[in-house]
């Protein structure tokens, strides 16, 4: 909108030796190394618990754990955790895990998806004794007279007016989530689980859709429509315990490092064998906002003006990241070039100043990464490139410059699938390769 100037050339400039060109790097093109790649979430709904919660833009679990295997360390960490694929990979493979993640209902999802069923399947028995108890109790005559009394004023006010769901399946889906809740007292992990089961149907229950962003339902995806909350939840519990009884014998646990991937503790510095990431794409996509009733439910927020401070503090990849108070940026040339570009002919002024801030912000984390890896420890990156008014922002090749400058190593590009632009222009989603110096530049 008009309150959101061009930003005025007074941003503090990075100097640094790029060495061979960007576009020099190593590229590989997928079929050429013969790689079988799944590279979106889709093909995880089906392993495990990589697909208790439905998440469109998580990472593969084929792709992640094919990456681990590849590489083959001692630890991972993830600085965008998301729904904790890379984390339950690992988990899987007996190897430790850390992570970032500012959504703190993400967060939860990758602690429950790891941390909680380690727990579980550790008691079998006993978890599937919850399970039971649990659907017994959302399947009850009981069920409906306590669904008749649920206060519905905390959705009234999270959402005033908003029309996300039908009362009655509103009504249910809080029922079966106040249940879940008391079995905090039998054991947090459980109540961990059951929420999950509960938060992972929110959008399935209501007149919304997830379509790489939340929006409503169209009428005509109405069609043959039935809500049946005791049902979808039920079906999730069940799916719960059968994924857990296959579980490994042997799973890790994960660790979260901090909310934020552009600030960690000093206490990870040189911590992680490895790093793997899927970052937030320049895209516009409001991963708060995609999860926002989520974030009801789970308790985690009260209102929706409770997602401006998550927008604050996350990775400027969104229009609603776009603030007039953001710390000056950090200035890299072959950045402002397309920024220039940007300015010519975008009629919305927050896109030119979106693309600076995302580069900025980026350099900040591929700084914490580099912190937090051993001297030698690798990197590795999933993105996508952007095209904003015409302009292609070639995401890659900038992030290339922008790791550059905070000290990495670049290994190899590798081009893992095609994309399309809304106006048809071919885009991509690139891998690439990190690694940080034996010695670093400060101990030269």
């Amino acid at each position: 909108m008009s309150e959101f100037l061009p930003v005025e050339p007074k941003q503090r400039h990075i100097e640094f030796e790029i060495g061979e060109p960007a576009s020099e790097v190593k590229v590989e093109l997928a079929f050429e190394r013969k790689l079988e790649l799944g590279v979106t979430f889709k093909d995880s709904m089906k392993q495990g618990a990589f697909g208790w919660y439905p998440y469109v833009e998580g990472f593969s679990a084929k792709y992640i754990t094919g990456i681990l295997d590849r590489f083959q360390p001692g630890n991972v960490y993830d600085p965008f955790g998301g729904s904790g694929t890379t984390c339950l990979a690992a988990s899987r493979l007996g190897v430790q895990s850390y992570y970032s993640e500012i959504n703190p209902f993400m967060a939860f999802v990758t602690e429950t998806k790891v941390n909680s069923s380690i727990w579980a399947s550790s008691n079998q028995n006993f978890f599937h004794d919850v399970c039971k108890d649990f659907i017994g109790k959302i399947r009850s005559k009981d069920f409906e007279k306590m669904v008749r009394k649920v206060d519905i004023s905390s959705y009234e006010q999270a959402f005033p007016n908003r029309d996300f769901f039908e009362l009655t399946d509103v009504r249910e889906l809080l029922c079966a989530r106040n249940i879940a809740l008391e079995y905090e007292s039998v054991h947090p992990h459980a109540k961990n689980l059951l929420l999950l089961a509960c938060a992972a149907n929110t959008v399935k229950s209501s007149n919304m859709t997830r379509r790489a962003d939340l929006r409503r339902r169209r009428p005509d995806e109405y069609k043959n429509r039935v809500v049946d909350v005791k049902a979808f939840v039920a079906d999730s519990v069940i799916r719960m315990c059968s994924d857990v009884a296959a579980m490994p014998n042997k799973l890790v646990s994960t660790v979260m490092v901090s909310a934020n991937a552009m600030s960690i503790s000093d206490d990870f510095e040189s911590r992680f064998e490895f790093a793997l990431t899927s970052p937030p794409y320049l895209n516009g996509t409001n991963y708060f906002r995609n999860t926002k009733i989520e974030l009801w439910l789970a308790g985690f927020i009260s209102s929706e003006k409770d997602l401006s401070g998550f927008n604050r503090q996350a990775i400027t990849a969104g229009i609603s990241n776009v603030t007039k108070n953001k710390p000056d940026d950090l200035i890299f040339p072959a950045v402002e070039l397309v920024v220039n570009e940007l300015l010519a002919v975008a009629t919305d002024s927050r896109i030119p100043r979106l693309v600076r801030h995302y580069f900025s912000d980026m350099y900040m984390m591929f700084s914490q990464v580099l912190k937090g890896l051993v001297p030698g420890g690798k990197f590795v990156l999933d993105i996508g490139d952007s095209k904003f008014y015409g302009v292609h922002v070639k995401t890659d090749i900038l992030l290339v410059d922008v790791a550059k400058a905070a000290g990495f190593n670049v290994d190899a590009e590798c081009v893992i699938a095609r994309r399309h632009s809304r106006d048809k222009t071919e885009l991509k989603q690139v891998e690439i390769v990190f690694s940080k110096p034996m010695i670093s530049a400060g101990n030269r």
